[in-house]
């Protein structure tokens, strides 16, 4: 007679499991996306972009509600909707096109680049130790700035040897209420398995979308359609041929002195 037995248990859980999966499905969704401070510490390690280049990358950001944070191509002074929209605003002499201009000011913001630690204790990497962007504002960076370039005492934390972690801490979750403070942690070696090489100019073009998705969204955002705009508004082919592509392409615009 065969005794129906209970199976002894020989790896995780299925709560452990599907942890597991919940993490993995969280990182492919973010997937290289750039992290921004939530409210608390975040931990991590600055790396070089590479000789003689600035940490940090400024960045061209429009805020869309219902959307967040979007990354403009006028970053790299790449044709963007949101930007031509918004000079176009800026210069009506329609008090309604400048009061809706004021909700798409173009924002500076700036990317910095390296390892993000899973705690502010430094207890192992996160992202199984792939370089990431971290989108910070202007303050933030300026301290950031001011730790490197105070010699005497901190100086270059990105120096796989001699550099150190940092600390960027956020306190409140509102506009008018939410803070950042940044902190140095002491020298440390980074582990050699870290110290590839970071290319933050790709993480950054990484998050840029292409012109029509971003005119799907402005369209969105003015709440009308690509086939429903006023007769005496500026029309744009929404569908392109090869050539429009091209003339897009080849488009250059200084945008970085009107922000």
């Amino acid at each position: 007679m065969i005794k129906n037995e209970k199976k002894k248990s020989t790896g995780s859980s299925t709560r452990e499991k599907m942890l597991a999966r919940k993490k993995k499905l969280e990182e492919k969704g973010s997937g290289n996306g750039l992290i921004f401070p939530k409210e608390g510490t975040l931990r991590m390690r600055i790396k070089s972009p590479g000789d003689d280049q600035e940490l940090g990358m400024e960045v061209v950001q429009f805020y869309i509600p219902g959307v967040g944070g979007v990354i403009s191509p006028a970053t790299f002074d790449e044709p963007c909707p949101f930007m031509e929209k918004y000079e176009e605003l800026k210069q009506s002499k329609d008090e309604d096109d400048k009061e809706l201009a004021k909700r798409l000011i173009p924002r500076r913001r700036y990317v910095i680049g390296g390892i993000i630690y899973k705690d502010d204790k430094g207890n192992g990497v996160d992202y199984d130790g792939q370089n990431r962007g971290v989108l910070i504002a202007g303050a933030v960076y300026q301290d950031i700035i001011d730790l490197y370039l105070d010699e005497d005492e901190a100086g270059d934390m990105t120096d796989p040897v001699t550099g150190y972690d940092i600390k960027i801490t956020r306190s409140g979750s509102g506009k008018f209420d939410t803070t950042y403070s940044v902190r140095q942690c002491k020298p440390s070696k980074l582990d050699k398995k870290y110290r590839s090489e970071l290319d933050l100019e790709k993480i950054v073009r990484d998050q840029i979308k292409p012109y029509d998705e971003l005119e799907e969204e402005l369209n969105k955002f003015l709440n009308e359609s690509p086939d429903d705009e006023e007769d005496d508004a500026p029309k744009k082919k929404k569908k392109s041929s090869s050539n429009d592509k091209d003339n897009k392409t080849k488009k250059k615009k200084k945008y970085h002195s009107d922000i």
